[in-house]
């Protein structure tokens, strides 16, 4: 397969600056802005009807194949079991982008491991400190819209008051890319959470975006897959 672009078959996200191949832009000098609607990470990955339709007929899908099978057992003894997880991790890695890399292309489902790869390595674009600074605000606003009991006119207030000063809050870069629709979204579910950490978590990940780049890379690798698999 190629390695040129492959674009999907939906329109991408109303309000968003998305320069799509068929994964998202792994350096830009302008990172493209989350959309308002989480779901629509997903919609330019969109296969064609027809491979939907597909997907939907198949029967008898293999569980694995050899090859996939002789693929991660080459993985995982890139170094021996005594050495570190980490150390074997690395090496694995090393090795599989070395190869690539000699050859010079790569496929789509290649792509798409590459770009999902390197966003976790780059925590999506942001810092440490960014992320602290992040989980320090939703940690504030979380307990600021959980403290105190109010009727359900007062609660929607509160939201959108909470949500403005956690918006205000976050870091420049991150500011910018993420609506301050989403950070209303977000102060809702942190007002139905019990728990401080998981609140943390949750939130951060979104506000920073973790969770966009998850849909789309599995967006990404999903049609992939379905494409090669033809």
């Amino acid at each position: 397969m190629s390695s040129g672009p492959i674009r999907g078959g939906g329109k991408p996200p109303a309000g968003g600056s998305f320069a799509l191949g068929n994964t998202w832009p792994l350096f830009a000098e302008s990172s493209p802005a989350f959309p308002a609607d989480p779901v629509q990470t997903v919609t330019p990955f969109r296969p064609r009807t027809a491979e939907l339709e597909a997907l939907e007929r198949d029967t008898d899908l293999p569980e694995t194949t050899e090859q996939a099978e002789v693929e991660v057992r080459r993985l995982r003894d890139s170094l021996p079991p005594p050495a570190a997880e980490w150390a074997r991790a690395a090496q694995a890695l090393v090795d599989w982008l070395s190869e690539r890399l000699g050859r010079g292309e790569v496929d789509a489902l290649d792509q798409a491991t590459i770009s999902r790869t390197w966003a976790a390595f780059a925590l999506g674009g942001t810092t440490p400190p960014q992320v602290l600074r992040v989980a320090h605000v939703v940690s504030r606003a979380h307990s600021a819209i959980r403290e105190t009991p109010r009727s359900e006119q007062q609660l929607s207030a509160a939201i959108q008051s909470c949500a403005g000063v956690l918006h205000a809050g976050l870091p420049r870069a991150v500011r910018e890319r993420m609506p301050l629709e989403r950070a209303v979204q977000i102060v809702r579910v942190l007002e139905r959470e019990p728990d401080p950490w998981t609140a943390v978590v949750e939130g951060t990940s979104e506000l920073l975006g973790w969770k966009d780049y998850a849909r789309a890379h599995a967006a990404s690798m999903i049609r992939a897959v379905i494409e090669k698999g033809r």
